[in-house]
């Protein structure tokens, strides 16, 4: 705990340094849960700060957010100044595009990213009828329609050492969101206050954040009331020579804790996806009680299926116990939705985890498999 204590007091410090730069008038915090997001008021508007997950003491990003100063942007410069509200942007994820439709600004849409992961029907529509432009892979974007849209900004997902090509050169305002780096879910969550910022809806998104918050706090506290048995969970299959599981401050970790589960892998202390040996994942999992995976295949798993594509998975307690629940992501769309409705996932976890405190919830994205091989 008191490693945990230092390292925030670290970032807080770092954060309050970056908007003490930016000529603060208050420099207080509006953020409750985000760890890696500081919002506090400057002279010239709001002063948006963002901690670098990956490098201690660091600030990856700083936007100054302004109704009167025109946009100042440089990829090189830590600082810019953003013009808001942002009438045009291109979304890269699936996620920030399902958020903003929800938040009423699908207008502000000019392009995204990935539409093939986009069940919503709202930007589908919109992509068909030429509304908004389809930009090809996330990782390697339609540079030309990029240009030819001329948006405010690009809502990008930045990634350790990465950098974003030819993006950078472009002069276009790359808004980095790393709220997938965060270590609580309601701290991920807690983004969307920012993203409202941005288009000038910030009491739109501060209810909006506001009313996850209550249903998940109250969700949390039921748990904690009422458990006394917490069943132990591991998560997800090998890809390849490595097993990627969820780091142990990772928004999932928290949230399986939070419903009432002991997340075998609680001590890791990375808040990102962390790769495993085969080995460490069944020496420390092997005896779990459930198991938690995501198929991200097209055709629907069996127990037969899943020891035909790796036979040690039988010596698992779960696979024996037949206690294994699948998310079809390709058929349900879980990582559009999820990230900014945690409270929803809290609630499927825990109709899997403690199925004996009904709360009336129907599940949407886990389900069981024929327990036959």
């Amino acid at each position: 705990m008191k490693q945990i204590i230092n390292i925030l007091a670290t970032i807080s410090i770092a954060l309050l340094t970056a908007c003490n730069s930016a000529n603060i008038d208050k420099g207080e915090n509006k953020l409750q849960y985000a760890e890696h997001l500081f919002i506090c008021d400057s002279e010239n508007g709001e002063v948006v700060s963002i901690a670098n997950p990956w490098k201690k003491n660091s600030i990856l990003h700083e936007y100054i957010l302004s109704e009167t100063e025109s946009t100042q942007y440089n990829y090189s410069s830590q600082t810019n100044t953003i013009n808001i509200p942002l009438k045009r942007v291109i979304v890269m994820t699936n996620s920030h595009s399902k958020l903003l439709v929800e938040l009423g600004l699908t207008d502000h849409i000019a392009g995204i990213c990935e539409l093939e992961y986009i069940s919503d029907s709202t930007i589908n529509a919109r992509c068909k009828s030429g509304e908004i432009t389809d930009c090809g892979n996330s990782l390697y974007p339609n540079i030309e329609k990029i240009i030819e849209l001329n948006p405010d900004a690009i809502l990008v997902s930045p990634f350790e050492d990465t950098g974003y090509g030819q993006l950078e050169k472009l002069g276009i305002p790359l808004i980095e969101c790393a709220d997938y780096m965060e270590t609580s879910p309601l701290g991920r969550a807690e983004w969307c206050r920012f993203y409202g910022r941005l288009f000038g809806a910030a009491q739109t998104a501060d209810t909006f954040f506001n009313n996850v918050e209550t249903e998940y706090n109250e969700l949390k506290k039921y748990v904690a009331d009422n458990v006394t048995a917490r069943p132990t969970v591991m998560i997800d299959t090998k890809g390849g020579s490595a097993w990627y599981i969820p780091g142990g401050k990772s928004t999932i970790g928290q949230m399986i804790a939070d419903a009432g589960g002991d997340y075998i892998f609680s001590y890791d202390k990375s808040s990102g996806s962390v790769p495993m040996s085969f080995e460490m994942v069944y020496e420390k999992a092997h005896n779990a009680d459930i198991w938690l995976l995501k198929n991200s295949t097209t055709h629907d798993l069996t127990y037969k299926s899943i020891a035909q594509d790796f036979s040690l998975y039988r010596e698992f307690k779960p696979y024996q116990t037949k206690n294994i629940w699948v998310c079809d992501v390709y058929k349900v769309p879980y990582f559009e939705c999820t990230s900014f409705h945690p409270e929803q996932l809290l609630d499927e976890y825990v109709s899997i985890l403690h199925p004996e405190l009904s709360t009336g919830y129907s599940r949407q994205w886990y389900h069981t498999i024929e327990a036959g091989e």
